[in-house]
C-alpha cells in the first residue's frame, strides 16, 4: 500500500513539476516608422468606418513592444489539441479581427462578418487549402479547416485594403504579442500603440527539456532560439527587430 502510495504521489509531482514557463519580450530597436493611413474606397459602411484608421502591419508601442508577433515553442513529441470551440476570424468595420489569429494546426475556423456589406473571403495558403468565397451579409459563417502549420495571408478582393493572417502553429504551446490587456479583454492597435507594453509574453506549462522558441511577424519575418527549459520555474526568452530575418521570396 505504501508503495503504491510512493508511486502515486510521485507520478502526480512529475505531471506538475517537469514543465517550466517561457516568458520574455519582442521589442523594436531604434524608431519605429509611423503607421500610414488607411483609405476606402468602395461602400459607404466602410468609407465611414477607416476614417481616421492606420495599418496594422507593424505597431510598436511607446514602450518598444511589437504587437502580432507569433510566439511557440517547438517541442519534440508534443500533439497539437484541437479546441472544444473553434477560434473566429470575424470580418469588423471593413477590417480583419483579430488581425492576426493564432491557432493550432488542425482547428476549425470559423470565418465571418459583421459589417452590413459584402465581403470576400481570400486565402494566400501555400500549405492549406487556398479558398476564395464571399460573405454576403453578416452573420454568416464560413467553416475553414486549417489542417498544417502555416502562416496564412489573407485579403478581401473587393475591399482592397483589408488584410489579415490566420497563423497555424504545430503544437498547443503558443502566444501572441500585445493581443490583450491585463484584464484579458482585446486591445486595439492604437491603444497598444499608445501603451508601455515592452512586447510581454509567456508560454506556461511547456515541458522541461531543450525546444527552439520560434517567434513570427508579418513585416519583421520570423527568428529562433534554442533554450533548454528548466523543471520548474521561468527561463526568459527575448527578441528584439534586429534578431527578424524575412524570408525569401
Amino acid at each position: 500500500m505504501k508503495i503504491l502510495v510512493a508511486l502515486l504521489a510521485f507520478g502526480m509531482l512529475a505531471s506538475v513539476a517537469f514543465a517550466g514557463t517561457i516568458t520574455g519580450t519582442v521589442m523594436y530597436e531604434g524608431d519605429a516608422p509611423a503607421r500610414p493611413a488607411l483609405t476606402a474606397t468602395k461602400d459607404q459602411h466602410c468609407i465611414d468606418a477607416v476614417v481616421g484608421t492606420k495599418s496594422e502591419a507593424l505597431v510598436v508601442s511607446k514602450g518598444k513592444g511589437v504587437k502580432n508577433v507569433v510566439i511557440y515553442a517547438r517541442v519534440r513529441g508534443a500533439k497539437p489539441v484541437v479546441p472544444d470551440k473553434n477560434p473566429v476570424m470575424d470580418q469588423k468595420s471593413c477590417a480583419y479581427y483579430p488581425h492576426v489569429l493564432a491557432v493550432v494546426a488542425g482547428s476549425t475556423v470559423d470565418i465571418t462578418s459583421s459589417d452590413p456589406v459584402a465581403h470576400n473571403v481570400h486565402s494566400h495558403a501555400k500549405k492549406n487549402d487556398a479558398i476564395n468565397y464571399q460573405i454576403p451579409q453578416p452573420g454568416k459563417i464560413i467553416p475553414h479547416k486549417v489542417a498544417k502549420a502555416e502562416e496564412i495571408k489573407f485579403t478581401c478582393d473587393i475591399h482592397a485594403w483589408m488584410t489579415g493572417y490566420i497563423v497555424a502553429v504545430p503544437n498547443n504551446f503558443f502566444t501572441v504579442t500585445g493581443y490583450k490587456n491585463a484584464d484579458g479583454a482585446w486591445i486595439s492597435s492604437d491603444d497598444y500603440e499608445k501603451s508601455a507594453d515592452p512586447g510581454n509574453y509567456t508560454i506556461a506549462d511547456v515541458p522541461t527539456g531543450k525546444v527552439r522558441v520560434v517567434a513570427w511577424h508579418e513585416e519583421l519575418g520570423s527568428a529562433n532560439k534554442t533554450v533548454e527549459v528548466p523543471a520548474s520555474g521561468d527561463i526568459a526568452v527575448n527578441f528584439t527587430s534586429a534578431d527578424f530575418k524575412k524570408r525569401a521570396k
